[in-house]
């Protein structure tokens, strides 16, 4: 049986630059890529919810204009406040890797504190890994989580997703994200860029990563990606992180951030096409507020819609930075939303199915803001459009949370 994973293709957009007047210097290793002012899409809101201490300069010029879409800048802690703490809630991403020492990234992993304070070459925590410090490479079977092969020389897409989930904040260069504060990236390799057998997906690999990524304690689990075929064995490492109750010796559940591509596929493809309970899809929107054309009918549940095209992300080469769009950015940006609303004060203790209750379903998925319907009328109602309005306070709000018609701008172009 073929098995084929599927990561939708990052097709850079055309980019209006306007006058250089409004370029600013970033600092550190990278270019100006980021902090020239970039046009590209029109998804904008009224206004920045604005953060006086934010100095990123791709959010302040409105190159990253998708975390104010989803309103994510709500999820950033408030250092006005004196409950401004954030627990850490770990994402884990399976992808090709990820550029850790990215200025975006170094700061945002992981780290298997155990491993990192303990002996090289020697498994520290007993997990079965040696030196499994930010992720595990299922692929090479190592410790070393940075893109490999082809992916060298080339765009990551799991540097680009790693970004869009948990861009450092404040740190004087390119952008944040909504899991800024929140989130923390456990890297796990699990597809290659090149055409060789190994760099293919492998069930027993993904099965493998799922287990490891639920042990070593992430609670949102980020597929920007998707498969049209799949395994017994595959099935039943989902439905024991995403349905089963949790076990009473530990807690393996997790929720699964699945991609729901948009490339005309008549059906959407695992992880979203499972009826788990602990699935949360990506649903990508385009321009007008319309979901993508070529978006793939989803099973029904908590489906969610997020930016897909114009987005703007971490990569690898010298200017460090891209615009890219796919309904992989939109699987990113939900997570790291979900990860950073997770993360804060109400909600952090929440298990997975408290969190899905109480905020995605009862609160998340009830907003009244809501995506056009598709072209094909498979969603002849649209989704629900993914934001942290439910964090708004009267010092901290944006005019995508409020109610009443007409106080949210959609896209003109």
């Amino acid at each position: 049986m073929n098995f084929w994973f599927v990561r939708p293709a990052l097709v850079a957009c055309t980019l209006l630059v306007t006058s250089a007047s409004h370029a600013q210097k970033a600092s550190g290793e990278y270019g100006e890529f980021a902090c020239r002012a970039l046009a590209c899409s029109t998804l904008v809101p009224d206004r920045h919810v604005d953060d006086a201490t934010t100095n990123d300069c791709g959010y302040h010029n409105g190159n990253a204009w998708w975390i104010d879409y989803v309103a994510g800048s709500l999820a950033w802690a408030d250092v006005r406040s004196p409950d401004a703490s954030h627990a850490h809630i770990t994402v884990a991403l399976f992808d090709d890797g990820a550029q850790t020492s990215h200025v975006e990234l170094r700061n945002q992993l992981w780290t298997n504190e155990r491993e990192a304070n303990g002996k090289p070459g020697v498994d520290d925590d007993g997990n079965g890994y040696v030196d499994d410090i930010h992720g595990w490479d299922f692929v090479d079977n190592d410790a070393d989580v940075s893109p490999q092969g082809e992916c060298v020389g080339r765009s990551s897409h799991g540097t680009f997703m790693a970004s869009l989930i948990a861009a450092e904040r404040n740190n004087g260069a390119g952008i944040a994200s909504a899991g800024s504060d929140g989130a923390k990236i456990m890297v796990l390799r699990i597809v290659g860029c090149g055409g060789g057998s190994k760099d293919q997906a492998d069930p027993e690999r993904i099965a493998r990563a799922l287990e490891y990524a639920t042990r070593m304690g992430a609670k949102v689990l980020s597929f920007s990606a998707h498969w049209l075929q799949t395994t017994p064995g595959l099935d039943a490492a989902f439905k024991r992180i995403a349905d089963d109750p949790p076990a009473a010796d530990a807690d393996t559940t997790a929720i699964v951030v699945a991609s729901v591509p948009n490339k005309g596929e008549p059906l959407a493809g695992f992880p979203a096409a499972y009826p788990f309970r602990r699935i949360v899809r990506a649903v990508p929107i385009g321009n007008d507020n319309i979901i993508s054309p070529g978006t793939s009918p989803a099973p029904s549940g908590l489906n969610l819609g997020a930016p897909s095209a114009c987005v703007l992300g971490a990569t690898a080469g010298p200017a460090g930075y891209r615009i890219e769009h796919g309904s992989s950015n939109s699987t990113a940006i939900l997570s790291g939303l979900l990860a950073g609303v997770w993360s804060s004060s109400p909600y952090a203790r929440f298990s997975a199915d408290e969190f899905l209750a109480k905020v995605v379903r009862d609160r998340m998925s009830l907003t009244k803001r809501r995506s056009q319907p598709d072209l094909k009328g498979d969603y002849p109602s649209g989704v629900p459009l993914a934001d942290a309005c439910m964090l708004a306070t009267k010092r901290r709000s944006a005019n995508v949370c409020l109610d009443e018609p007409g106080q949210q701008r959609g896209p003109s172009q």
